[in-house]
Formats: C-alpha cells, sequence, structure tokens
C-alpha cells in the first residue's frame, strides 16, 4: 500500500520540473556512488513537506506509471536519461 506522502510527493514531482531535475540528480548520484537513492529521495521529499522513508522509496519503486500512461519524466527515468528534460 502507498501512503498518502508518498502518493502526493510523486505527483508533486511529475509537476514540476525543478523537482524532476534534483530526483534525476540523485539518481544519477546514487547509481555513481552505488548508494543512497532511497535516503536522497526521502530528504527531497522532507524538504518539500513531504513524510517518506527510504525503505518506501525501494518498495514502491515500480511506481512509474501508476496511473496508467508513463509521464514523460516517467520515461526518462526508465530510459536512463541524464540532463536536462526537454521542452517541446
Amino acid at each position: 500500500m502507498i501512503t498518502l506522502d508518498f502518493h502526493a510527493s510523486r505527483d508533486a514531482v511529475l509537476e514540476d520540473e525543478d523537482l524532476q531535475e534534483q530526483v534525476i540528480s540523485i539518481v544519477n548520484t546514487a547509481s555513481a556512488n552505488g548508494s543512497g537513492l532511497g535516503d536522497g529521495i526521502a530528504t527531497l521529499a522532507k524538504n518539500h513537506g513531504y513524510t517518506i522513508t527510504s525503505e518506501e522509496v525501494y518498495k514502491h519503486a515500480d511506481f512509474l506509471g501508476q496511473d496508467g500512461d508513463l509521464t514523460d519524466f516517467e520515461l526518462e527515468m526508465i530510459s536512463g536519461g541524464q540532463g536536462t528534460l526537454a521542452s517541446s
């Protein structure tokens, strides 16, 4: 079961390109370091008023595409895209 704060923080990221860039940075740093993804995402969420744990981040790693179609951001996360998200 996904907590309300996890779902709300996910929605906030999907609606805010600055948050998306921060998530991408956290993912890239965690990938380079081999750890820190859960803590990084949980800290970002906390800094924006949401209470989620690193365990929730890992537990709900399959959250991409929850609402049916994948967003552009979710597609970029799956493809491993780096850098700035392109604006159309």
